[in-house]
Order: C-alpha cells, then sequence, then structure tokens
C-alpha cells in the first residue's frame, strides 16, 4: 500500500469529491486532514485570511462597512427616529423630511436638499430612511458645534 502523503491539489480534490458524496461535519474534515498528515490550521489560516483580504477588496466591503456604521450611528440618536416614523403616511412622512432638512444647519441643508432634490418622488421606505438619515445628521452636527 502507498503510504505517502498526497500534495495539496490532490487533497483538495479529494475533499471535494468525498463533501460532494456526503455532508461533513466539521470535526470529521478536521479528522480527514489530521488523517493526511495535514495540520487543519495550518491548511485553514490561509484560506480564511485569503476570503478575508478578498471580502475586503471587494466592490461591495465599502457597502458593508456603510451600513453597519449607519446602524451604529442610527442606535446613538436618541430620538429613536426608526419608531418614530413607523407608522407615518406619506404625507407626514414628506412633511418631517421637509422639517428635518429645515432645522439643518445652512451648508448640511444645502447640501442634503441638492443630493436628495427629488425626495417627493421617493417610496414610504426611502422616506423613512431619509428621515433616519436626517436625525444622524442633525445629531452629528449638534457634535460639532
Amino acid at each position: 500500500m502507498n503510504r505517502q502523503k498526497p500534495d495539496s491539489r490532490e487533497l483538495l480534490r479529494r475533499i471535494s469529491k468525498l463533501s460532494g458524496e456526503t455532508e461533513w461535519s466539521p470535526d470529521e474534515v478536521r479528522e480527514a486532514l489530521t488523517e493526511a498528515g495535514v495540520a487543519p490550521n495550518d491548511f485553514i489560516e490561509p484560506i480564511l485570511k485569503l476570503v478575508e483580504r478578498l471580502k475586503r477588496e471587494s466592490p461591495l466591503h465599502w457597502k458593508r462597512r456603510a451600513e453597519t456604521m449607519r446602524q451604529s450611528l442610527l442606535a446613538q440618536v436618541p430620538l429613536g427616529i426608526a419608531a418614530e416614523v413607523s407608522g407615518l403616511s406619506r404625507s407626514e412622512l414628506l412633511h418631517k423630511v421637509q422639517e428635518a432638512i429645515g432645522r439643518l444647519p445652512g451648508p448640511a441643508a444645502q447640501q442634503y436638499a441638492v443630493a436628495f432634490r427629488k425626495f417627493e418622488e421617493a417610496d414610504e421606505d426611502d422616506l423613512r430612511s431619509m428621515l433616519e438619515e436626517l436625525a444622524i445628521i442633525a445629531e452629528l452636527e449638534k457634535d460639532r458645534r
């Protein structure tokens, strides 16, 4: 019997073939790697690092970071704006957006008004999201003063 250790390519081929045939638990995968003479952590670490690097370099990574930051900022907004606007009608939402833009300091109000100049055409979910963003902006602007 040949007791020579398989190379990495052969090992991955075997794992791929076998994993297609059955579901393996993490413990079973570790055991199979160990039996093949491969330290599981030494095998897995470079792959996890590569996946993390590719996620960071992904064109969508900025969106995940932005959403995480947005959620963090929303958690800091004391008004609980999401709950406050959840049951409002479209006309009430439009009115609240106009009021919120009007309360922003001059430059911030101008920038927001230009960026979202046709907000009246937005659907209700987008209007709610805008109100959340406006609450964040107002809170950040308040901290600047």
